[in-house]
């Protein structure tokens, strides 16, 4: 395959980063900020839905993975909107073999 050297005077290029990782790692880290899109990520062959968001705080976009009290509380009709999402605690009583439940509260606006 040839490729063809750049035009001296051709229009600039910026590089594009993709979304940083956020991640609830402790009770009380929260995000605040509007909801851009919901996807699917392939993790370990399970589909599981990621959040991307524009934080309010500093203006980058961020992603985040859906955990089950993350995908019962963010709708697809919430891209668009504000959403503050904070972690709570873990569930104490997680079945065997399972990983415990991380609770959230997710505060979304209202239109």
């Amino acid at each position: 395959m040839i490729i063809e050297n750049r035009k001296e005077n051709s229009t600039p290029l910026v590089e594009r980063a993709g979304p940083a990782i956020f991640r609830f790692e402790n009770p009380g880290d929260y995000i605040r900020g509007r909801l851009i899109n919901i996807d699917t990520a392939d993790i370990g062959g399970k589909p599981t839905l990621k959040y991307v968001l524009q934080d309010e705080a500093d203006n980058r976009i961020v992603s985040f993975l859906g955990t089950v009290d993350l995908n019962t509380k963010i709708r697809r009709s919430d891209v668009g909107k504000m959403l503050e999402i904070r972690y709570e605690r873990k569930d104490r009583h997680a079945d065997e073999g399972k990983n415990a439940i991380k609770r959230f509260k997710v505060l979304a606006e209202d239109k």
